[in-house]
């Protein structure tokens, strides 16, 4: 996939904006633009040809609990809606253009929708008498090119289900056979394909009940998907500074050596325990294997050979997946996987190709917030196996052309 970013607006006072504002906005802040009202307006002039058009966002609700818990957005471009959102924290949204809707314009609208505008005054007694909805800080635009890449393309819409659960009816299989046979990998070979980049945990538990235990800086790891998008575009620079790792000792008994980062927001396990290190050790050891680490996943993305997983125990929307998905393939034709719970039309298992290179997985279940050991290792061995089958397909294609 080709993805060039043809234009970035900044929307603080030393940014770019004002060339592209219509109405709607508030003046510009040092480092956003408040969206004022029912609706605001970007204009954009001509865009270069292209398959497709992605847009991305980095916007901030105006939010008041409990009376204001979230802000809808829905956004158009030339009148035709292209999405919309329900947030309720800081989040990067990406929205897909059609060529057909972009191409030939001589400029395009963006209007960006957002009903539940409210003053702060309202909920506060600061004074602020304007209809807020959401702060922006930035807006990009990227022209997608199908060029050709190092495997053929999985169509949109194609879809393993779960199989094992018809074989197991007959008594054919169990679901360690039932994997190896879709996959002709072990078990190990299987876990040892993927790489978690979040939001917890879960997934890296789910390795080690592989018996693979793969070297990955978010495997054990959560932050918020903005931090981690920010991390990956700018190559997690800086990361592994003595001074942003704190480590402090939760849970227990024993309690545990937990990381927080402060650059990114990342806070992971470290499976060593009170008594057994100082911290002042703990800050030296985190920092280098941070490094390690990183160097390590800026390879895994440049090679472009695992399937990065995504999971979040709430609802993910394709607008907030969309941005992880640009950031991982900027380095290489990478496939992001992305699990969801299972749906009526979508039986645990079931695994979909939304687009070249973005997976969907639908589980049984994810692991309760207090106890992430509890997890379902069937789902996972079901999801696991059948995004390797369809990856694997891919490859036999590019072999065999």
């Amino acid at each position: 996939m080709g993805l060039e970013c043809d234009l970035t607006i900044r929307f603080g006072t030393a940014g770019n904006s004002l060339a592209y504002l219509g109405g709607g906005w508030a003046p510009s802040e040092p480092e956003f633009t408040w969206c004022l009202g029912a609706e605001s307006h970007i204009m954009l002039p001509r865009l270069d040809m292209a398959d497709e058009y992605i847009i991305t966002l980095d916007v901030v609700p105006f939010v008041h609990a409990p009376e204001l818990p979230g802000q809808r957005l829905i956004v158009s471009v030339n009148d035709a809606v292209v999405g919309t959102s329900n947030l309720t924290r800081p989040t990067l949204l990406g929205f897909r253009l059609p060529r057909a809707m972009v191409n030939g314009s001589e400029r395009v609208l963006i209007t960006l929708q957002h009903p539940d505008a409210a003053r702060p005054k309202d909920f506060s007694d600061n004074g602020d008498s304007r209809e807020l909805s959401f702060s922006l800080s930035e807006f990009k635009v990227y022209r997608v090119t199908d060029t050709a890449g190092a495997y053929p393309k999985l169509p949109p819409g194609l879809m393993l289900g779960p199989g094992f659960d018809r074989l197991h009816a007959r008594g054919h299989v169990d679901i360690v056979e039932w994997a190896t046979q879709r996959t002709g990998l072990t078990i190990p070979q299987i876990a040892m394909r993927f790489e978690s980049v979040g939001e917890n945990c879960e997934f890296g538990l789910f390795q080690r009940r592989c018996d693979s235990e793969p070297l990955g800086l978010l495997r054990f790891s959560s932050t918020f998907m903005r931090n981690l998008i920010r991390g990956i575009d700018g190559g997690f620079q800086g990361l592994g500074t003595i001074e942003d790792i704190e480590p402090r000792l939760e849970g227990g008994p024993p309690r545990e050596y937990m990381i927080h980062e402060k650059r990114y927001g990342l806070v992971y396990h470290t499976f060593v325990y009170e008594g057994q290190r100082s911290i002042w050790l703990m800050r030296e050891q985190e920092s280098a294997r941070l490094k390690f680490l990183l160097r390590k996943f800026m390879e895994e993305l440049e090679a472009a050979e695992k399937i990065f997983v995504y999971k979040r125990d709430a609802m993910v929307s394709e607008e907030e997946v969309l941005p992880l998905y640009m950031a991982l393939n900027r380095y290489g034709d990478n496939t992001l996987l992305w699990v969801m719970p299972a749906a009526p039309n979508r039986p645990p298992g079931t695994v979909e190709v939304v687009r070249p290179g973005l997976l969907k997985g639908y589980i049984d279940r994810f692991a309760p917030d207090d106890n992430a050991h509890d997890f379902s290792f069937d789902g996972w061995l079901r999801i696991c196996a059948n995004a390797c089958a369809l990856t694997g397909l891919q490859r036999r294609g590019a072999d065999g052309a």
